[in-house]
């Protein structure tokens, strides 16, 4: 409208337009960016948390593997002092069939 009435403002109502624009065009930019970033940073930490997670389960199946093999180290040295297979169960936990079957192993490869 007023480029029309005032012909030697239409250059600079066109700036002004094309001025306002790129801000308009700078500002989707900048958050895309922004989202581009949160976004990796959100699968960073996953990863973290990931590596995290999976290293404490290690961990606890570590303990629990080891804690077995100590019982039954444990129920192997009483079997071979001739122990009763039922107080080897109550001093190790662990359950009748492995010291049974840890017991008829000792009597195959004993002279």
């Amino acid at each position: 409208m007023l480029g029309k009435k005032y012909p030697e403002l239409e250059k600079p109502i066109y700036c002004a337009k094309k001025m306002s624009l790129w801000k308009s065009i700078r500002y989707l930019h900048m958050q895309r960016n922004l989202r581009k970033v949160d976004e990796r940073m959100l699968l960073e930490q996953w990863k973290i948390d990931g590596r995290a997670e999976g290293r404490s389960e290690g961990i606890a199946e570590g303990r629990d593997e080891g804690l077995t093999e100590s019982r039954i180290e444990i129920a192997r040295n009483a079997l071979a002092e001739g122990l009763s297979i039922e107080f080897i169960q109550k001093i190790t936990g662990l359950d009748l069939e492995t010291i049974q079957r840890l017991d008829s192993e000792s009597k195959l490869f004993s002279p």
